[in-house]
């Protein structure tokens, strides 16, 4: 690919049509976006570019309204597309194009299979693969505004000029260690169209505070989320610029409310109750009539039987080990609720064991095998006399590492 000096700007319907020409030739394309959400509910599209071997183009969507012949090329399913740390790139496409970018190709999921770390940043993943280091000044840029400087520029063609070396290096490396259809698990929640749907009836899960309260508040709070996501949709602004998590947890917990009561709330002023306190009290109250079989209910806690503590230790000892023999981090692996369900039921491990991450795909194989082992008594661990580290031998003490 060219280097940042050869980029081309794109602001005419004109001037995209050779551009386009172009790009419809490659077999795999670089894309990012820049956009700006702060102050809306939806992101607002600034900036596109894409890049292949022979060309890279920087994109205007505020000066070019139709880009239906570029979309064309970014959703060919003939085309790869890569992209670094794409969810939200993906959802601008998938709202502008009308379909995902597919196939693609992330290179912070594949790095983070590769031991580069779980969030890997595109610049500290540029400098430890091509040991160069990226201009960080325009990473808070106002890409909105027109003109664009010669350095938000360069910055926005660097971010798929480097994206192609970044590729290449990190599919050589899943090939070698076998790793390529992981990549393939790991993007299967990118690569779904239900993932950019949003259900509003379940917005409420996502609310800070939610695990605090009782079935009945959660009541309340579902009906308090789908109307703030409503408006915040019909709005276009954040919906914390409608109502913040905090004090709708708090107006939610509530057994008894009315609008004296909110005005002493925290995070309430009293030009918001005016505008919504009806329309709030009369959200409570549904919530506060819903039959208790249709109520929300958190997830039953893990009852901590006698030796869950250690069997969460043991098992977190073993994760370590196998993360570290694959080199990898090992919080992709299991996190730790996980361990701790998993220990739980490991007070009578018989039958089915629980739907967990870590027992499904390439992380049952890696690991997720071998805590079931554990806990079935198949496997243990002890100290290497030699090393003091731990390691793991099977039921009959023959050591396998």
């Amino acid at each position: 690919m060219t280097d940042s000096s050869t980029y081309q700007f794109i602001d005419t319907p004109q001037a995209l049509i050779p551009a386009c020409e172009v790009l419809k030739q490659a077999k795999v394309l670089c894309v990012d976006t820049e956009f700006h959400r702060e102050k809306t509910y939806y992101p607002q599209f600034a900036l596109l570019q894409v890049g292949c071997n022979d060309g890279v183009y920087i994109i205007d969507p505020v000066a070019i309204k139709d880009l239906k012949p570029l979309w064309d090329i970014i959703t060919d399913p003939n085309i790869l597309k890569v992209f670094h740390a794409g969810r939200q790139d993906l959802e601008i496409i998938l709202e502008h194009a009308g379909a995902l970018p597919l196939p693609m190709f992330d290179t912070q999921v594949a790095a983070a299979l590769l031991g580069y770390g779980q969030q890997v940043g595109f610049g500290n993943l540029v400098q430890r693969i091509t040991r160069k280091a990226l201009a960080k000044g325009e990473s808070f840029s106002d890409w909105l505004r027109r003109p664009l400087t010669k350095q938000q520029m360069k910055y926005a063609a660097d971010d798929v000029i480097y994206l192609m070396p970044i590729y290449q290096a990190l599919k050589e490396e899943l090939q070698a260690k076998k790793r390529s259809t992981w990549l393939d698990e790991e993007q299967a929640i990118l690569t779904n169209p239900d993932t950019y749907h949003i259900d509003k009836n379940e917005v409420f899960w996502r609310v800070k505070g939610v695990n605090k309260l009782k079935p009945k508040h959660l009541a309340v709070l579902r009906e308090l989320a789908i109307w703030r996501e409503e408006q915040a949709q019909k709005r276009d602004m954040p919906r914390r610029r409608l109502i913040a998590d905090e004090p709708l947890i708090e107006i939610a917990k509530r057994d008894t409310l009315n609008i004296d009561v909110m005005k002493r709330m925290r995070g309430l002023n009293e030009g918001v109750i005016r505008r919504f306190g009806e329309t709030w009290l009369k959200l409570w109250q549904q919530g506060m009539d819903c039959p208790e079989e249709d109520r929300p209910k958190l997830s039953s806690r893990k009852s901590n039987t006698s030796g869950t503590d250690l069997r969460l230790e043991l098992l977190d000892t073993l994760l370590r080990l196998k993360a570290d023999e694959a080199s990898i981090s090992s919080t992709i692996l299991a996190n730790k609720s996980e361990l701790s369900t998993l220990a739980s039921w490991g007070n009578n491990p018989h039958g089915e064991p629980p739907e967990l991450p870590c027992l499904q795909g390439w992380r049952a194989e890696l690991v997720g095998n071998a805590l079931l082992q554990l806990l079935r008594g198949e496997i243990c661990l002890r100290l290497n006399p030699n090393t003091g580290l731990p390691v793991i031998d099977d039921y009959k003490g023959d050591a396998t590492s």
